[in-house]
């Protein structure tokens, strides 16, 4: 078939839809609240799946995390009775001598202490870390230095400052400048690069917030400041931690790792749960599987609403076969074969889909602009988002408009011209 005879096809098609206008904006309105579903749906799963997926790169797919945690007054006793000490830099040396796959480890701890001269607007976090703290959280360097070893050996009192601190403190916060962190002077030796977060509403993991962080040498904070921790006091010693942080040379072995490191954590700490493992990797892949499970949810609610939406067609098409016969009769008795009744309405069909599809697409990015800027969602429109729905509404159109372009087809064209 030429095109100059699907063009023509498609122009009579239009021209017998636009006669019914109400009736054929009824019939594809299904499809429109179909498609207008899918595109939201499609959108916003992928931005739920994009700012899960940031924050746990963020924290790095080859580091493993192991963190203090708040321990209630059963575990306190449980502590004391199996003599645990808490998260303390022994298991850091441990975790590294126990597990050879490891290439980096790292260790901070959290500290409760002021900074003089900041903006209220700032709510600083003070911590000690050790000197690879920056090269295993991939922390950049915008001037000066990080901490380094020789700080933490000669108990040095010099500080790095995240950018928002750097900036409230304006001339003071520059490298080679001093600033007042809780009773003592610190000079100033770097300041961090400003980090972009990408922290969602409904957030699956805590991504620290580095550029409103200042670091100190971990051997320096037990004689300045008082550890800020949940855990109970006999537990306080000058070597507790927050947080230790390994990274695994390959990928592919931070499972392993991982399994290696939670059994060492364990015998040290006699089963005593005073610490949390944190795996991004395992994170990411539960995050995937999740995504998997949410779109066939989306798409069997997609397939049920344009499901509806093509047995409105059918009907219709139907309808108008019955009130079309004396025309297919006429048809066939100049000439028209069974297939070219049967393609006309096929086209009809396929047309008010097509055009349901399109019309519901359009409402659909209509739908997700609105709902990302009241709700304040992260929203991500796809090729796919807008394809898929659109291909869909196609099939649907040739699956439903099928059974009543037969019935067009098999009218006896004798009884057709008879029929008033």
């Amino acid at each position: 078939m030429t095109l100059y005879r699907w063009i023509t096809l498609l122009r009579i098609a239009v021209r017998s839809l636009l006669q019914q206008k109400l009736r054929s904006f009824l019939s594809v309105l299904g499809v429109v609240c179909g498609v207008m579903a899918v595109v939201a749906m499609i959108s916003i799963g992928e931005g739920a799946k994009k700012e899960t997926l940031n924050e746990i790169e963020q924290l790095g797919t080859k580091n493993i995390y192991i963190k203090a945690v708040a321990l209630s007054e059963d575990q306190v006793a449980l502590a004391r009775e199996h003599l645990s000490k808490g998260l303390n830099t022994s298991d850091m040396r441990r975790i590294v001598k126990g597990a050879t796959m490891i290439e980096r480890a790292a260790c901070l701890r959290e500290l409760q202490t002021a900074i003089l001269g900041l903006a209220r607007r700032i709510s600083p976090q003070v911590v000690a870390c050790s000197a690879g703290y920056a090269e295993v959280q991939r922390i950049h360097i915008s001037s000066g230095r990080f901490i380094a070893a020789q700080d933490q050996q000669k108990k040095n009192l010099v500080c790095v400052l995240g950018s928002d601190i750097a900036q409230s403190l304006g001339d003071a916060g520059a490298p080679g400048e001093f600033i007042r962190i809780g009773p003592h002077l610190f000079k100033v030796v770097g300041v961090l690069s400003r980090v972009e977060r990408q922290t969602g509403r409904h957030s699956t993991v805590s991504v620290r917030n580095y550029n409103e962080m200042a670091f100190i040498p971990l051997e320096t904070a037990p004689s300045l400041v008082q550890v800020k921790t949940d855990a109970p006091a006999h537990l306080l010693t000058a070597h507790q931690l927050s947080e230790i942080v390994v990274q695994v040379g390959r990928t592919r072995d931070v499972q392993a790792a991982a399994a290696l490191v939670k059994r060492i954590m364990q015998v040290a700490h006699h089963d005593t749960p005073d610490y949390q493992l944190l795996v991004p990797l395992e994170l990411l892949k539960q995050a995937e599987r999740t995504q998997r499970t949410f779109n066939l949810v989306l798409g069997a609610i997609a397939g049920i609403s344009l499901l509806v939406g093509g047995i409105g067609i059918m009907n219709i098409m139907l309808a108008t076969v019955s009130e079309r016969t004396r025309e297919i009769g006429i048809r066939r008795a100049v000439g028209a074969t069974r297939g070219h009744i049967m393609l006309h309405f096929l086209v009809e069909s396929v047309f008010l889909t097509i055009a349901g599809g399109i019309i519901g697409l359009l409402c659909g990015l209509g739908a997700v602009e609105i709902i990302s800027s009241l709700a304040g969602w992260t929203v991500v429109v796809s090729f796919w988002s807008a394809f898929l729905p659109l291909q869909i509404a196609f099939m649907v159109g040739i699956f439903f408009g099928l059974y009543p372009a037969r019935q067009a087809a098999k009218v006896d064209p004798i009884v057709a011209l008879r029929h008033e």
